[in-house]
């Protein structure tokens, strides 16, 4: 995941400010593993936030110009806060802190979670789910991916009832019921704990994932403190992308974005910034 990126300046520095921040190794487990320290609870979402942040501001540094907008899947969102310099790395850390704190003080160890579906429409899963209300559907990642979260026995049972149709189905390894009303009541406590951020207006547009629009104050930070509530609807993600008519690139490890937004358009082409310099 760091390989190639220990040599520049910017990345660095934004992996040491998390590290100060986090107390987590980062930069250790990014290079050596082992692959499930990394994958840890409290160790990934600080790896993938500080990773893309430190090859964005590598970019700039070496003269990218300023997106004509940004975005991010879920937690991706905060990574384009950064960027977009409405919050300090550091806020959105504690961000991601918080909101594992909450859930863990309100959910039972393994009683919620999230649930995949792959290539099954959202009419059958809506369908399936009639018999299960407190299943919600999550993420419109495309016309035919989706997830949703809930209770784990009620997601347990929609993806027994689906796997037969579906390409792929099953449990995600997260521990929380994210971007659905389950996530709701945690709200009140996250901005109380968050409340002396003081967030600037973005230095580019931003694009909700929540429904599309496009953000330009300051309210960019209330939208990431919400986004664990809100349901993540990347259709609309990528019409606002198309409009723009501008390259798109990704900027992290892998090429998960660019493959959920070729499910939603094939004719678009994502680029990776995690290459070689």
């Amino acid at each position: 995941m760091a390989a190639g990126w220990e040599v520049h300046a910017p990345w660095r520095e934004t992996l040491a400010v998390a590290e100060a921040r986090t107390g987590a190794p980062l930069r250790r487990i990014m290079a050596d593993g082992p692959l499930e320290a990394l994958r840890a609870q409290r160790c990934a979402p600080y790896a993938v936030l500080a990773h893309s942040v430190g090859i964005y501001r590598t970019r700039r540094a070496l003269g990218m110009p300023l997106p004509a907008a940004a975005t991010g899947h879920s937690m991706g969102f905060y990574a384009a806060l950064v960027a977009a310099e409405v919050v300090p790395l550091e806020a959105a850390l504690d961000l991601i802190t918080t909101v594992e704190d909450q859930c863990d003080a309100t959910f039972a160890p393994g009683s919620m979670g999230m649930a995949f579906f792959i290539g099954v429409s959202e009419q059958e899963l809506r369908h399936r789910m009639g018999g299960l209300p407190e299943a919600v559907l999550s993420n419109r990642n495309g016309k035919a991916q989706f997830t949703v979260s809930g209770p784990v026995a009620a997601l347990e049972e929609l993806v027994a009832a689906l796997q037969p149709k579906a390409m792929k189905a099953g449990l995600l390894p997260v521990q929380h019921p994210l971007h659905g009303p389950h996530m709701a009541p945690l709200l009140p406590a996250i901005a109380r704990r968050l409340s002396a951020v003081a967030p600037a207006p973005p230095a580019f547009p931003l694009i909700s994932h929540f429904d599309g629009r496009v953000i330009t104050g300051a309210a960019a930070w209330d939208e990431g403190l919400a986004s664990v509530a809100l349901p993540v609807d990347w259709l609309q993600v990528v019409r606002r992308l198309q409009a723009l008519g501008a390259p798109l690139a990704e900027c992290g490890y892998g090429r998960q974005l660019a493959s959920l937004t070729r499910w939603a358009d094939r004719s678009l082409e994502v680029a990776s910034f995690q290459g070689a310099l």
